[in-house]
């Protein structure tokens, strides 16, 4: 029986066990990966926690939204794809935390991407790509992004830049100098930060990566909520703002387009270090501790 890191309720970091799981055939479509490495996102966190209860888990779910490692099984209608090819994988479903697990989206791992840029890939990627097709940015705008040091801002950023975009990134101290090597103007995060961002010009959409209560100055200096759109913010509703949430029409193609550019060294990740797997708590701890500002990416031997 392989092993995963199952969640065995709600709570602290420590209601995450390392235990035994059935192993699950690939259906229509799928395929199953024998895992190499598995991201955790911001999402992770807040779903354990219970913060996000309106999304149902099963008894002993197992998180985790991305995973690269090699192809195991496949399932009825694949076609393109062997037994032994590396992979990285969206989950929309999760069960990234495991031993093995079946994806429906994945994309080929070139030999040149490591088996934890991989992982770390398919969740921000998906989310940078499909909010900006989703806002329709052109070339020749400007785009307002807030949590520009993330993720999804890193790539957001390299993606907007790639397509003649003007990007003015929200950061902290720490990330200015980051967002102006991916190309993008660093306004500073705080108090006075529209007229900053004013004092650079006009704003034709906004992208909130960040998802904390930056929704009335996005929309002010928007012009209106139209063309604002924020990943995680509870509020956007209140604001008549649109809250984006992954599905499988979102991005389609984005882990294709961004693994290539990963490989060919035109796509910067962020910062990330490496846990065992069996070590799921620990790095939940270190996360929600807010000590580090790197990724971390579970690891299997």
């Amino acid at each position: 029986m392989p092993n995963a890191v199952v969640m065995t309720g709600y709570g602290p970091p420590e209601v995450l066990k390392w235990a035994g799981v059935p192993l699950t055939e690939p259906g229509e479509g799928q395929i199953r990966v024998k895992v190499k490495a598995a991201g955790i996102s911001p999402t992770d966190l807040a779903l354990r926690a219970g913060y996000l209860k309106a999304v149902p888990l099963p008894p002993n779910a197992v998180l985790g939204f991305e995973a690269a490692g090699t192809v195991d099984a496949i399932g009825p209608g694949v076609t393109g794809t062997s037994a032994g090819d590396g992979v990285t994988a969206l989950l929309f479903s999760l069960g990234g935390y495991a031993e093995y697990a079946v994806a429906s989206i994945w994309a080929r791992k070139p030999d040149s991407v490591s088996w934890t840029d991989a992982a770390a890939l398919p969740s921000s990627a998906e989310a940078a790509a499909g909010v900006l097709r989703q806002l329709n940015v052109k070339s020749g705008e400007t785009l307002l992004l807030f949590g520009g040091g993330g993720s999804v801002g890193i790539i957001a950023t390299q993606l907007a830049v790639a397509q003649g975009v003007t990007v003015i990134s929200a950061v902290g101290e720490h990330d200015d100098a980051l967002a102006r090597e991916l190309g993008a103007t660093p306004v500073r995060y705080g108090a006075g930060l529209p007229g900053r961002v004013r004092a650079l010009g006009a704003i034709d959409a906004v992208f909130d990566a960040a998802g904390k209560g930056v929704l009335a100055d996005a929309i002010a200096l928007a012009g209106g909520p139209e063309r604002v759109i924020t990943l995680s913010d509870p509020a956007a509703a209140d604001f008549g703002v649109m809250l984006s949430e992954p599905t499988p029409d979102r991005a389609p193609g984005a882990l294709d387009e961004t693994i290539a550019l990963l490989a060919d060294g035109r796509l910067r990740l962020r910062a990330h270090k490496s846990m065992p797997m069996q070590q799921a708590a620990e790095a939940h701890r270190q996360l929600e501790g807010g000590d580090i500002h790197e990724r971390i990416i579970l690891t299997l031997e």
